[in-house]
C-alpha cells in the first residue's frame, strides 16, 4: 500500500449569511497501522451457548441443490483438528489487515492449499445466541446469491468456528474511497463506467426485491480488470421485511432522507448511489449532519462543485437524489439512458472480440496445422462470397484485393512437406 501522506477531501461549508460554499483543506495521515502484518489474538472464552470447536461450513446452496455437501468446501490438507489453532490460522497465511468495520475485520491472506491470494472477513463479535447467529448467516446467503454477478464481489466459502463467522472472498485491488484519495481528478468517462458497473450490480439485488442499504465508496471495490464491484451485504434485506422494522440504516453520509421516517424502498439505494457518484465526480467530503446534510437532501447541490461536470452527469445525479423517493428513477429506467445503452453495446462488442482473440491465440499456439486449415477454410469462404457479390455488382474489386491480402497474412509458415500445395 501507498504510505504517502494524503490530503483530506474538500469540505464544502455553508456561510450563515448567504449560503455560499467555501473550501476547507485539512491535512491528515493515512492509517499506516493497517500496513503492518497483524497478529491475530483470539481470546479464549467459554461459549455462551453450545458450539462446535471444529469448523462447520456455512452454505445455503443446499436449498437449490439437494445433494450439495457444504462440509466438502472445507477440505484442506493443512488442517489438523488436534492442533489448538483455528481453521483460519492453519489454512491461511495472514499478510495484512486491509479493512475494519464495526462488526468485522478483513485480512489479506495467502492460501496454503493453492497459494493464491484471498480476502477473509472475520466477525469481531461472537454469536450471542442462536437468533443472532442466524441474522449473521444471512450475509452468507446474500453473497451466494450475487457472487455470480460480474459486478459483485466473488464469494468462495464461509464457515463458523468458536462462535465466529469467516467468509473467504476474492481479493480486490482497493476500495473506491481509497482510489479517490489517490486520484483526485477522475475522468468523466471513468465515472460513467463506474456508475454503469454499480447499476448492473444493484439490478441483481432489486430484481430479487432486495435492498443494500449501505452503498458507499468504501463498500465499492475495484477488481483486477478495473471493474467496480459491490461488496458488504451485511445490511441487505427484503423490501417487505424492511418495512416491518427488520432493517438497519447504514452510513448517515449516504443515507436517503425517507429512511429516517422508516420508509425503506429500492429508491433509498438509488439515492445512496447518486450521492456517492456526486462525491466521486466533485471530489468533496460528504457531511454526516448539519445544514449541508439537509441541503443535499432537499435537491440543492453546491454549484461551486457541480459546475465542473457535464450537464448530462449533473442531470443523472439530480434525478437519483430527488427528495421525493417516489419520483426517483428505477435501476431499469437509468440503464435505459442513451449513454448507458451505448456503453453496454460497446462492452458487448469488446467482450465478443476479446473472446475471439483468445480463441485465435489458443488455437494458433496449440496446433499450427489446425490453424492452417482454419485459415484456408476462411479464405475459401471469403473468396466464394466475394465472387458472388462481385457478379451481382455488390462489391468493389479493389475492396476484395485489399482484404484478400490481409486474410492471406494470417496463414502461418509450416515446414511440412505434407502441407497442401495450394497454400501459397
Amino acid at each position: 500500500m501507498d504510505t504517502e501522506i494524503l490530503s483530506r477531501l474538500r469540505v464544502p461549508e455553508i456561510k450563515e449569511d448567504n449560503f455560499q460554499h467555501c473550501f476547507n483543506h485539512i491535512q491528515r495521515k493515512d492509517d499506516i497501522s493497517r500496513l503492518k502484518s497483524p497478529k491475530l489474538i483470539l481470546k479464549k472464552r467459554k461459549p455462551r451457548y453450545d458450539s462446535k470447536r471444529t469448523p462447520h461450513a456455512i452454505s445455503f446452496r443446499g436449498e437449490e441443490f439437494p445433494f450439495w455437501d457444504a462440509d466438502s468446501l472445507l477440505f484442506c490438507t493443512s488442517y489438523n483438528s488436534s492442533i489448538n489453532e483455528t481453521y483460519f490460522e492453519q489454512c491461511f497465511k495472514c499478510l495484512a489487515k486491509i479493512g475494519e468495520g464495526s462488526f468485522a475485520e478483513v485480512f489479506k491472506v495467502e492460501s496454503k492449499e493453492d497459494g493464491l491470494l484471498y480476502a477473509i472477513k472475520m466477525s469481531k463479535q461472537v454469536f450471542r445466541n442462536e437468533t443472532h447467529k442466524q441474522e449473521c448467516l444471512e450475509e452468507v446467503r446474500h453473497y451466494e446469491q450475487f457472487s455470480r454477478n460480474a459486478n459483485c464481489v466473488r464469494f468462495y466459502r464461509a464457515w463458523e468456528q468458536e462462535d465466529r463467522l469467516y467468509m473467504q472472498m476474492e481479493l480486490c485491488r482497493e476500495s473506491l474511497g481509497r482510489y479517490l484519495q489517490r486520484n483526485r481528478h477522475i475522468s468523466e468517462d471513468k465515472i460513467w463506467s463506474i456508475l454503469l458497473d454499480l447499476l448492473l450490480a444493484l439490478k441483481s439485488l432489486h430484481d430479487r426485491n432486495l435492498i443494500h442499504l449501505d452503498i458507499k465508496l468504501d463498500n465499492i471495490l475495484i477488481g483486477d480488470d478495473d471493474s467496480c464491484k459491490l461488496a458488504d451485504f451485511g445490511l441487505v434485506t427484503d423490501v417487505d421485511m424492511a418495512n416491518h422494522h427488520q432493517a438497519t440504516e447504514g452510513d448517515s453520509r449516504y443515507l436517503a432522507p425517507e429512511i429516517l421516517m422508516g420508509k425503506f424502498s429500492k429508491a433509498a439505494d438509488i439515492f445512496s448511489l447518486g450521492i456517492a457518484i456526486l462525491e466521486l465526480a466533485c471530489f468533496l467530503e460528504l457531511p454526516a449532519h448539519g445544514p449541508l446534510w439537509h441541503q443535499l437532501r432537499s435537491g440543492l447541490l453546491p454549484e461551486d462543485f457541480i459546475k465542473t461536470i457535464s450537464v448530462d452527469l449533473q442531470d443523472i445525479i439530480k434525478q437519483m437524489m430527488t427528495q421525493n423517493h417516489l419520483q426517483r428513477p428505477t435501476v431499469d429506467k437509468l440503464l435505459n439512458h442513451k449513454k448507458f445503452v451505448k456503453m453496454l453495446s460497446e462492452r458487448k462488442r469488446t467482450k465478443y472480440w476479446d473472446l475471439l482473440s483468445k480463441m485465435k491465440k489458443t488455437v494458433r499456439v496449440s496446433s499450427p496445422l489446425t490453424w492452417l486449415k482454419l485459415c484456408i477454410f476462411k479464405n475459401v469462404v471469403f473468396r466464394f462470397c466475394s465472387y458472388i457479390l462481385t457478379v451481382f455488382g455488390k462489391l468493389d474489386v479493389k475492396y476484395i484485393r485489399r482484404y484478400r491480402m490481409e486474410f492471406d497474412d494470417d496463414i502461418p509458415e509450416i515446414d511440412n512437406p505434407a502441407a497442401p500445395s495450394f497454400v501459397k
